[in-house]
């Protein structure tokens, strides 16, 4: 060992050091950004882990926060495949989703980022994170993105306990074609009888589609309030609206 080397920090005391200057909202800005920038330089999955921790905070001015994000989000992107690993541990840890699930989108293909988002949803319904956030933040993500397993998962998010993680399921399911899914958004709204935003969004939704409700209209009935009624082809309506 020669004497510098007493002296030396070792790669993980450099990176613990940066991370907690890169999670610090109130710190001179510089460092912070400076912080960063050794951890991308580094460029190990550990520092990259590391770095991913500034999507955690939020800094003042709002327009410095969005140019460091950013430019986090471009070194992340630098470093490709090397970085899916740090992103999925982070995205099935944090509550700070939508920078890392930008990074996945900008880095893998599409196949293979539904593969990662089926994984992540799988994940959160099996291990419910403390914060419903997460998921609904994935779930709104998914956008233009379908498969047969991303239906499936998102389909088990319709049991949520959480209104919000519903919601952002049932708008993704709505995207898809009618048959596939009227039933189950229909059975989902007949099980939403303690849950007033889930029906009245449901509902919405059926009426701007023009879905009907066939096969379930007497039960359907039963819950509409004066402010809706079915038509002959048993399509939502709402009462004085014009057509």
């Amino acid at each position: 060992m020669d004497l510098l080397s007493i002296f030396r920090s070792s790669p993980e005391r450099q990176i613990a050091k940066a991370r907690k200057r890169v999670k610090e909202p109130h710190g001179d800005a510089s460092v912070r950004f400076g912080a960063a920038q050794k951890l991308a330089e580094m460029g190990t999955p550990e520092a990259l882990r590391a770095l991913l921790d500034r999507f955690q905070i939020t800094v003042s001015p709002s327009v410095q926060d969005e140019e460091e994000k950013e430019q986090v989000l471009s070194w992340i992107v630098h470093h490709g495949e090397k970085t899916i690993p740090p992103l999925m541990q982070f995205l099935k840890t944090e509550r700070q989703v939508y920078w890392p699930l930008r990074a996945l989108r900008e880095i893998l293909s599409r196949e293979e980022l539904i593969s990662r988002l089926e994984e992540l949803l799988r994940y959160h319904w099996e291990n419910p994170p403390a914060s419903p956030e997460p998921q609904a933040q994935m779930i709104r993500s998914l956008r233009d993105l379908h498969s047969p397993g991303l239906e499936e998962i998102v389909r088990l998010h319709l049991q949520e306990r959480d209104d919000d993680i519903r919601l952002a399921s049932i708008d993704y399911l709505f995207e898809l074609p009618e048959q596939d899914v009227r039933e189950a958004i229909i059975e989902c709204y007949l099980d939403s009888d303690d849950r007033p935003r889930i029906r009245a969004h449901i509902l919405e939704r059926l009426e701007q589609q023009k879905w009907s409700v066939r096969g379930y209209r007497p039960k359907i009935e039963e819950t509409l309030s004066e402010d809706y009624a079915l038509t002959r082809d048993g399509q939502i309506r709402r009462i004085g609206k014009r057509f």
